[in-house]
């Protein structure tokens, strides 16, 4: 399971799905819009450690990217 919030000066938006590439994919284009919109952005993830490996496969290039970009991004992990 994922659980997003991107954050802005002004607002927070909460993203909640499981971790498939359709998800992300949505993730991926709101952050960067937000970003495009909002200047300053933080990107907080907190994932299952059962989803870790799908996660990083499937997000790990534009996570990469954001940060490389400016976009403050935490990655926290769920252990059962």
């Amino acid at each position: 399971m994922l659980h997003a919030v991107i954050r802005t000066d002004t607002d927070a938006f909460h993203f909640f799905g499981e971790v498939s590439g359709y998800n992300l994919q949505t993730l991926q284009q709101h952050v960067r819009h937000t970003a495009r919109e909002s200047g300053v952005v933080r990107l907080q993830l907190k994932i299952d450690s059962t989803d870790r490996e799908a996660f990083d496969t499937r997000a790990g290039r534009w996570l990469s990217q954001l940060a490389d970009a400016g976009t403050v991004v935490e990655v926290n992990v769920r252990r059962h």
